[in-house]
């Protein structure tokens, strides 16, 4: 499994809490993410698991974006 975070900007209200972020993630690997308090670590995974859109960007699981993976 392939997870490429490409470009990938999330604006809420004045603030931009993602940042044009972009890192592919490769199967078989072990990620960790670091930063301080308020960094945006956990927006990223929101975002990777789809539960956020982006305003920017997009993210692709095995070469699909993910809001073509979201059934129903």
């Amino acid at each position: 499994m392939r997870v490429e975070v490409k470009d990938y900007v999330k604006t809420i209200g004045k603030a931009t809490v993602l940042d044009h972020v972009s890192y592919t993630f490769e199967s078989g690997k072990i990620y960790g993410l670091r930063g301080k308090n308020g960094s945006g670590k956990t927006m990223l995974m929101r975002a990777i698991c789809g539960l956020i859109n982006p305003t920017e960007g997009c993210v692709c699981i095995d070469g699909k974006r993910s809001e073509e993976r979201r059934v129903g």
